[in-house]
């Protein structure tokens, strides 16, 4: 199990747009380190991540954090 120190450790590199798959597996570490739902993560996510600034990295990598939340909510 991921520890709270390991979320905060992903790193970021503001010059690329983040892929799904990224939000993915940092969604999935955020769930299984905090006991969270999907729901509680997506809001954990907009605040910590984009810092409660949804485009705060961009439209691209928006996009691809919707897309990533849509997937994991399907599954």
């Amino acid at each position: 199990m991921a520890t709270n120190n390991q979320v905060a450790d992903m790193r970021l590199h503001h010059s690329s747009t983040l892929t799904a798959e990224y939000f993915i597996s940092y969604a999935q570490l955020v769930m299984n380190s905090r006991e969270l739902s999907v729901e509680e993560t997506n809001l954990y996510m907009e605040e910590f991540f984009f810092k409660g600034e949804p485009l705060l990295y961009g439209d691209a990598t928006r996009q691809q954090f919707l897309q990533a939340m849509a997937e994991i909510h399907e599954k």
